[in-house]
């Protein structure tokens, strides 16, 4: 049973999964590699995308695939996938960031509403500041998000908050700056609030232009899946474009989660439900123990372009979950030549009484 949600990807995780397993089909039908039709076919700059919109400069598929083929060539049991993902809600919805910077006891006060589960919001904010500004993240405090007085930016969905609340962060750093360069010091500006907002302008479904902009931007992700021959995930090696890391140890760190989802999607997980009731309990959905986790191995890859906002950087919340599963399927087809087309996967290591 298909499951539609906010599943880390809203949707993007189960018609990846479809779309990249006949990607497979196709390549034995025209008999080249998965990995050729699919670098044959990847997105590159100045192509159009399936929506219509034009492929910026920021665009690094090709540069995805590269790092991976040797991997991905030199292991029999690999399985690859790739995959893109929006950054932004777009499609002409109001898609705001706002951000207000208070100089208070000598300190920058970063205000903004942004919600933050763990993904580093206050990190990627301080980063942003203390680059257009030169400040000591010493002199900064990151509030947290109280509706009373940090500005609405909006939700943590469509791995928007980086883009859109870091270039509001990006813009009022810029005002910030411009009195610092003035020789005045925080001590002087004691008591000034600074306000900037970014509102991404996207065009909604069913845009009679040419080539509407559906997002602001786009991030990609290849994957490689390595099994033994027991069946066993030994190593997962990840490729994604995200622009310019704004934390590189947190990046890696997302996408390494990702993955660890990803696969007990894939291999372990089973969330059954029975006239629309869900019928398992979180002790026995199977999620994956950090114990049987692999061996993990993230590249982050850089194209020549970078979009204007947030200084290049992209969001990849939920794109590093979304080529994992695709990319199981692909091993365990050239492990043993059965196709599946279900989640969990059946008859794996990790599924072997499901047949």
């Amino acid at each position: 049973m298909w499951l539609l949600g906010a599943f880390r990807g809203f949707g993007v995780t189960q018609s990846c999964f479809a779309t990249e397993n006949n990607i497979n089909l196709l390549a034995e039908m025209v008999g080249i590699s998965p990995w050729e039709i699919r670098y044959r076919n990847a997105i590159r700059p100045g192509q159009v995308l399936p929506n219509g919109q034009i492929a910026d400069e920021s665009v690094a598929m090709v540069e995805c695939l590269e790092s991976v083929k040797d991997v991905y060539e030199s292991n029999p049991y690999a399985g690859i996938a790739i995959a893109f993902k929006n950054s932004g809600t777009g499609v002409g919805n109001k898609d705001i960031g706002r951000c207000i910077l208070s100089v208070e006891n000598g300190k920058v006060h970063i205000k903004t509403s942004a919600a933050c589960m763990g993904q580093g919001i206050a990190t990627m904010c301080t980063t942003i500041l203390c680059e257009t500004t030169g400040l000591n993240p010493a002199l900064t405090v990151h509030e947290r998000a109280d509706t009373f007085h940090t500005p609405d930016s909006g939700t943590s969905t469509a791995s928007r908050q980086t883009v859109v609340t870091g270039e509001a962060v990006r813009r009022v750093s810029e005002k910030l700056k411009a009195e610092l360069d003035k020789g005045l010091t925080l001590f002087d500006l004691e008591g000034r609030e600074f306000y900037g907002e970014y509102s991404a302008k996207t065009d909604p479904m069913g845009s009679p232009k040419k080539n509407p902009v559906s997002h602001v931007s786009y991030s990609y992700g290849a994957q490689v899946v390595i099994l033994n021959e027991e069946g066993k995930v030994e190593k997962v090696v990840a490729a994604y474009d995200v622009g310019t890391p704004v934390n590189i140890q947190a990046v890696e760190g997302q996408i390494e989660g990702g993955i660890v989802m990803g696969l007990g999607y894939a291999l372990t997980e089973e969330f059954k439900v029975e006239g629309g009731y869900p019928k398992t309990k979180l002790g026995t959905l199977g999620l994956m123990r950090s114990t049987d986790a692999p061996e993990l191995e993230v590249i982050l890859v850089q194209s020549k372009g970078k979009i204007p906002e947030a200084y290049g950087a992209k969001g990849c919340g939920e794109l590093c979950l979304i080529p994992t599963a695709p990319a199981c399927s692909h091993a365990y087809y050239r492990l043993d030549g059965k196709f599946r087309s279900q989640l969990p996967l059946k008859g794996t290591f990790y599924k072997k009484l499901k047949k």
